[in-house]
């Protein structure tokens, strides 16, 4: 007999703490009145100390015992490209402009080879993803689709609409952009799951439909998730379950006027870092008081650390921060590749000698396990790229971390990105000049760095203060 699921309902006054999530404050926050006090979980809990042992083992055995990563096929040298533009082509490459007047086929035609050119000197995932003997292929079905291309249709975005339909396809890159057009679009996985239900025995589950959660009582339980492109795939039964109501597990949209700040979610420390570069007045000082503040919490017993929508920025925030936290640099496991174009010469924020020209810098690190006493809690969701994930792939290496929310965006491989203009059309390309790789050679771009507790990201600081409660963790 199929059984039909009921959501468990929650206390109105802790649905709407879950919406508010836990915000800076001076101070702890007040206990939870017997009104805000969650219902029991119909669900068994999980032994907190079991789970995590298991956590700490698979990661320190990736670190300790796993292959050297090796990213040397990729990353050949190239310096017979040393001298592929002149300084006056390289300067229109790096200006933004409007097409030319009166755009002809032929200049549209010389953009789709100039972008092929660009990639082929300048990309860092360019051997990767298949090198000439893919690209020259997909130069010339760019070109076929630009002849094919509505009449109607202006030629810059005839141009874009081509370039976009043949990489889209072949390169997943979290970062690659043609004329604001992700090419990740189609790889993308979002994470969905059933409201309300908690599940007592896994076992006989299919394990893509069932993942480790904080139930309402704050035990570690299991329930619904599962990872889908727009979720008509997702199945209505599941053993003996039916009539699965999935709905999208949808990222925090912060609308913070901070980069960082310090706080406390019901008496646990909190940090929140919501992007790794200033945008707005004052940034530059909460950035620099993150980069300095690590020793200070070295002794935490409990400690949240928030990146949900943390679109990245820049690294070095992050990791003066882990080094003052740990007492030592931060040194994952991973390999790392940065080539040296003529173009990323030419940007004045990547430049470098002018004898690496033609080369790669290559590194590649075993990456070193961090002991440590206190528990950690790191928040994701979608809104967690680049340098946001940057936090996750280092406190992976960090003993008794947990990973709370939803997987991350899925924004890594290709490193160090800048804007590229086509020269007749003005069409926008924006992709990367390294490449890189953490605990394995896996391409998570699209799919991102899964969490250990699914948990609906808005919900995700309260629950880790149930489950911390729960089993008794506040030191």
């Amino acid at each position: 007999m199929k059984r039909k699921l009921l959501p468990l309902a929650l206390p109105l006054a802790l649905s709407l703490a879950l919406l508010a999530g836990c915000a800076p404050a001076p101070g702890p926050s007040p206990s939870p009145t017997a009104e805000e006090t969650p219902s029991p979980t119909p669900a068994a809990a999980v032994d907190f100390h079991a789970f995590l042992d298991e956590v700490n083992e698979t990661r320190r055995a990736v670190i300790e015992d796993g292959e050297p990563l090796d990213i040397t096929a990729w990353t050949p040298d190239f310096t017979d490209q040393n001298h592929t533009f002149t300084d006056e082509e390289m300067e229109v490459l790096l200006t933004p402009h409007d097409p030319a007047e009166n755009l002809t086929l032929e200049q549209a035609r010389e953009d789709v080879e100039t972008a092929f050119t660009l990639l082929r000197t300048t990309y860092g995932a360019y051997e990767y993803f298949g090198g000439d003997e893919v690209f020259d292929g997909l130069r010339e079905d760019a070109l076929a689709r630009l002849e094919e291309a509505d009449p109607a249709l202006p030629l810059a975005d005839a141009v874009a609409d081509a370039l976009y339909a043949v990489l889209s396809p072949v390169v997943r890159d979290g970062h690659f952009v043609v004329d604001n057009r992700h090419l990740i679009e189609p790889y993308e996985l979002s994470p969905y799951y059933v409201p309300g239900v908690y599940i007592d025995d896994p076992t006989g589950l299919d394990e893509d439909y069932i993942k480790p959660t904080i139930g309402p009582d704050g035990a570690i339980t299991y329930g619904f998730y599962a990872l889908s492109h727009d979720g008509s795939d997702l199945p209505d039964t599941v053993g003996e379950y039916d009539g699965l109501n999935w709905t999208q597990c949808k990222p925090v949209r912060t609308l913070s006027g901070t980069a960082f700040s310090e706080g406390q979610c019901q008496g646990i420390p909190m940090l929140e870092s919501h992007r790794m570069y200033a945008e707005r007045s004052g940034e530059e000082e909460q950035l620099e008081r993150f980069a300095s503040c690590g020793g200070e919490y070295a002794g935490a017993p409990l400690l949240i650390f928030d990146v949900r929508g943390n679109p990245g920025g820049s690294d070095r925030w992050f990791m003066s921060w882990f080094e003052g936290w740990t007492g030592q640099p931060a040194q994952p496991r991973q390999a790392f590749g940065q080539r040296y174009s003529q173009l990323r010469r030419q940007n004045s924020t990547l430049s470098y000698p002018e004898e690496w020209m033609g080369t790669w810098g290559v590194s590649s690190s075993g990456g070193d396990w961090v002991e440590r006493e206190g528990y950690t809690f790191l928040l994701t969701d979608g809104g967690t790229a680049s340098s946001g994930e940057t936090v996750v792939e280092h406190l992976y290496s960090v003993e008794n971390t947990l990973v709370v929310g939803a997987p991350s965006g899925g924004c890594a491989l290709v490193p160090n990105n800048m804007h590229l203009y086509l020269p007749n059309t003005g069409v926008e390309l924006y992709f990367g000049t390294g490449l890189c790789f953490h605990d394995t050679m896996e391409n998570r771009d699209g799919i991102g760095y899964l969490p250990d507790l699914w948990v609906p990201p808005v919900e995700a600081p309260v629950a880790v203060a149930r489950m911390c409660e729960y089993y008794g963790l506040e030191g």
